[in-house]
């Protein structure tokens, strides 16, 4: 039997971690296959086929999806570190997240009209969809970026599902005494940042593979829903052992 010295205790949820991280990025790259590019396509062929977007653009619209999947991940994670307060938050964190991730990948392939009251109409807001224009039309070098921040916030179902993840999220080596909150910000920056860069290929190939993409999207589908119950589970796998010590 294994001597629980403090070194082997730190490396457990350290290895979980990155455990999680590898899962985040299978599910988002199966997700962006099957869904982002039939949600999102529309945006990045539009955008492409504008005269005066170059390469730089591109890769400002990208870092804009950065910045605004962050920015969400960041909210969401320390919306639990406020959570974290509470003794059985502190507890249960991880198998409450896991039944909720579990519940909403359920919602996502057999009840999706649940996950549509999620996801408002954009266009009962006038203001974000004259923006979102104006991003579009826009000849400023800039304009990919606001673009890409502007497509970040759009109301998404995958969006949320990963940052509600980071409600949970902890980097061990920063998540107590006084760099906890630097942990959960951290945390959702690996989460979202691994969220963003699974979903890449596809939005960077979209122009190009689109009718090949399109053609095995159901497999996709399934794939990628197979993906996020193995996150909540693990979520609930990580719960139960943390309960049990």
């Amino acid at each position: 039997m294994l001597e629980s010295t403090p070194e082997s205790i730190a490396m457990i949820p350290a290895s979980q971690f990155l455990i999680s991280l590898w899962l985040v990025f299978v599910s988002a790259l199966t997700l962006s296959l099957g869904h982002c590019v039939g949600m999102c396509g529309g945006i990045v062929l539009a955008f492409s086929s504008l005269p005066h977007v170059r390469i730089l653009s591109h890769a400002l619209y990208h870092i804009g999806r950065l910045c605004s999947y962050i920015c969400v991940g960041v909210v969401f994670a320390l919306l639990g570190r406020a959570f974290a307060l509470h003794h059985f938050w502190r507890e249960f964190a991880s198998l409450i997240v896991g039944v909720l991730l579990i519940g909403y990948a359920l919602c996502f392939a057999f009840f999706p009209k649940i996950l549509a009251l999620l996801e408002p109409n954009i266009k009962r807001f006038p203001l974000f969809v004259s923006a979102f224009s104006a991003a579009l039309r826009s000849r400023s070098i800039l304009g990919g970026f606001v673009l890409g921040v502007l497509n970040g916030l759009l109301p998404c179902g995958l969006v949320y599902f990963f940052a509600l993840y980071t409600l949970n999220g902890q980097i061990p080596w920063l998540s107590s005494g006084a760099f906890g909150g630097v942990g959960v910000v951290f945390s959702a920056v690996c989460v979202m940042g691994v969220f963003w860069l699974g979903s890449l290929p596809s939005m960077i190939g979209v122009g190009i593979l689109g009718r090949l993409l399109s053609a095995y999207r159901k497999q996709f589908m399934l794939l990628s829903i197979i993906a996020m119950l193995a996150l909540g589970l693990w979520n609930i796998y990580i719960g139960l052992t943390t309960i049990a010590r």
